[in-house]
């Protein structure tokens, strides 16, 4: 008998230090943080947790998180605390209470949103002859890219009604802050200066934010619009020579000159035929629009053609030479051969260099300063919110 009892001690103390248990621990009893005297449970953290990490591809057995996942627990559960503290406040001041008439309005500002990318689409795909139904296309490319992201219509609607109690909170926080003309004009010099000092001398610093649509307050000189008619080959031919400019047996490579020849034989008649169009002195947007084969062309977005500068490497290499050669607003190309096909090329107009004045910019900055400032005190009031709150984090247990 004794015998038996010192083995049994000994089982259990192999037991213990090789970790094993024989209790099974339930996380919903496990407390990892107290919040004004509520608790956020290891349940709880893991759900969410798990479900943050999931949406990258990641669990907390990954590898390649090993050695950031404390980190990353701890914003995690920094995150849960504020979230927790911000529902207490909502609770506090009654913003919790969302009526029909909010929920209804919600979810059709979702609803707007959706139609705004549908019909946003459907203006392009109906230049593209190639798509039979530019509306089916068109939602069926929104629902694809909403399933990309894991959500859906509905999804959305319902995180914008989820999210109402927070919004009022936020507004309820911020309603007292402003903007001056005095500060927006301050900031404007400021960045009238941070311009000049990058733009000048760093063309492709300028295009690039211009092209990406940041605001601009500077603008250098040397830049100007150009737009082409593209008589283009086809898909396949330019997926062949791309495909032999890019082969390692320099004996092939070598063949893609004469393959383009070949190619462009193929469109020469068209080519042709709209630059004379051109010669005759035929509106050039119309001759685009007949002719062109390049969707860019047909973009809002560069209604005034496409900002480029000397030397631009942006564009392939035939296509920026030709722009370089046209020294004066108005200059046509004659054909220009590219893998892509040919090209009629116009400089339309040069951009107007120096300062963008103030009241051009006025209503986007100080809307831009309105957000920063209104940011900045929402965050400044939850920290304060969050060190009342008695907060305790017990980071050994995540």
């Amino acid at each position: 008998m004794k015998k038996f009892v010192k083995l049994l001690a000994v089982c259990l103390a192999v037991m213990t230090l090789a970790g094993c248990s024989l209790v099974t621990v339930n996380p919903e009893k496990i407390t990892v943080a107290t919040v004004g005297g509520e608790t956020i449970t290891k349940a709880q953290f893991d759900e969410e947790f798990n479900a943050f990490l999931s949406l990258y591809g990641y669990t907390q057995d990954s590898t390649e998180i090993a050695d950031q996942l404390a980190e990353l627990k701890e914003s995690f559960i920094d995150q849960m605390v504020e979230n927790k503290v911000i529902d207490q406040k909502v609770r506090e001041l009654g913003f919790d209470q969302v009526t029909d008439e909010e929920k209804a309005a919600a979810e059709k500002e979702v609803d707007d949103w959706y139609q705004t990318q549908i019909d946003a689409l459907v203006a392009e795909y109906e230049k593209d002859d190639t798509i039979d139904d530019p509306e089916t296309q068109a939602k069926e490319d929104v629902e694809a890219y909403l399933s990309n992201y894991g959500t859906s219509l509905e999804d959305m609607k319902t995180q914008q009604i989820e999210a109402i109690p927070s919004n009022k909170l936020y507004e309820h926080v911020t309603k007292d802050v402003v903007v001056t003309e005095e500060q927006a004009k301050l900031t404007y010099a400021e960045n009238v200066a941070a311009n000049k000092e990058s733009y000048d001398g760093d063309l492709a610093a300028f295009v690039n934010a211009f092209d990406n649509g940041y605001l601009i307050y500077y603008v250098p000189e040397g830049t100007f619009y150009v737009k082409h008619i593209l008589i283009g080959l086809t898909d396949e031919q330019k997926q062949e020579l791309k495909d032999l400019r890019a082969d390692d047996d320099e004996a092939v490579a070598a063949t893609a000159d004469a393959k383009r020849e070949e190619f462009l034989a193929t469109i020469q008649e068209e080519a042709d035929a709209a630059l004379a169009a051109v010669e005759a002195g035929g509106d050039f947007d119309a001759l685009i629009a007949e002719y062109g084969d390049d969707p860019g062309m047909a973009n809002d977005y560069y209604a005034d053609g496409y900002l480029t500068y000397v030397g631009n490497p942006y564009f392939v290499a035939e296509f920026t030479a030709a722009c370089d050669g046209l020294t004066e607003d108005g200059m046509t190309t004659g054909l220009v051969a590219s893998d892509f096909g040919y090209h009629i090329i116009r400089r339309v107009s040069t951009k107007a260099a120096g300062d963008v004045p103030f009241e051009n910019v006025k209503s986007d900055l100080m809307d831009g300063m309105l957000s920063s400032a209104q940011s900045e005190a929402y965050d400044k009031q939850l920290d304060q919110w969050v060190s009342e709150a008695n907060v305790e984090i017990k980071s050994n247990k995540l």
